[in-house]
Parts: C-alpha cells; sequence; structure tokens
C-alpha cells in the first residue's frame, strides 16, 4: 500500500459544519480548532448565488485572529474542495495556532474581484457557518461576532428550505445523542 499524503486545509465558513463538508468531500479527519493571527472573518464574498459568502480577510493587524478548523484532506479530496469552492477563491499557506502549537495550512482567500463591499450572507448560510463555530466549540465572543452579522432571506425557497432541513436535522438529532 502507498503513502496517502495528507493536506491541512483550514476551514473558517460553511465547510466548518461537519454535515456541510462530509456532503462535499465524505468523511474528513478533525486535526482540531485553529486561529489565524492578521485575519478577520468577512461576509464579502460574492458568491455564485449573488450573496455574501465568507473569507479570510487579511488585515496584517495582530489584534485580528481568524477561527477555524483544521482538516486533514487527501489530494482527491482538495480536488474537489477547490472545485466546489470555484475561480473566486485563491488558496494560500498559512501558519495557525491550535492547542498543540504551530502548523501549516491552507486556506482559501476571496479574490479582489470577488469581493464587494454591503454583502449580506443569506440566513441559512450564517446559521451553517455558526452551527459550525458552535460544533466545534469556537471561542464564545467569536460565536457572537458571527451571530450578529445581519443576514437576508434567500429569495429562492427550494434552496433556503433545503438548507434550513439540514440544520434542523443536525440540531434535533443532537438533542439525541
Amino acid at each position: 500500500m502507498s503513502d496517502v499524503t495528507r493536506i491541512r486545509y483550514l476551514a473558517y465558513g460553511s465547510n466548518m459544519w461537519p454535515r456541510r463538508i462530509e456532503l462535499r468531500l465524505g468523511p474528513c479527519e478533525v486535526v482540531g480548532v485553529a486561529s489565524l493571527e492578521g485575519y478577520a472573518l468577512r461576509f464579502h464574498k460574492r458568491g455564485g448565488d449573488g450573496s455574501g459568502k465568507c473569507d479570510a480577510f487579511h488585515t496584517a493587524s495582530p489584534v485580528d485572529s481568524l477561527y477555524g478548523v483544521v482538516y486533514s484532506l487527501t489530494r482527491a479530496q482538495r480536488d474537489l474542495l477547490d472545485d466546489f469552492e470555484g475561480p473566486g477563491y485563491a488558496s494560500r499557506d498559512v501558519p495557525v495556532r491550535t492547542r498543540s502549537g504551530m502548523l501549516t495550512a491552507y486556506v482559501y482567500v476571496a479574490r479582489a474581484g470577488h469581493v464587494a463591499a454591503g454583502l449580506q450572507p443569506f440566513s441559512w448560510y450564517k446559521s451553517i457557518v455558526e452551527a459550525g463555530a458552535r460544533t466545534h466549540d469556537l471561542p464564545a465572543r467569536y460565536i457572537e461576532s458571527i451571530a450578529t452579522v445581519r443576514a437576508s432571506p434567500d429569495p429562492d425557497p427550494d434552496r433556503d428550505s433545503h438548507h434550513l432541513a439540514m440544520l434542523d436535522r443536525d440540531i434535533i438529532g443532537a438533542a439525541y445523542r
């Protein structure tokens, strides 16, 4: 058997939610919670649906930290995720801090031409990001900052109800575990 090279990926948006990333890539190994200094979470990346999606926005300020979850992916999973994330993001390797120390992971950063001021996420998208942050027990103040982001209703009722139903199933299921 050949040794499979694993790639560390820092998820900070909807991919933090285990159900979301596993629907896209299959089972994913969680390395742990991490922070990325000098970056802040923004919802200003224009999605294909016109709403605001998450961006790891580089501020270069040591007071800013973006939190997320590091996954260990196979090359095939990385390639699939690149397809899901699309051309609006570029990836870069960054140093992240975990409970066990520093490591390098890749992160998706919105390309300049795909960022717009004033965008809002759809309510279901913001809820998925928040659910991922809660699932991985990110810092309470960070979760609260996600919860206070203004969101708008999705004009596509089928897409909206689909995502909300997935969230409801996970929340209800978690209550009985």
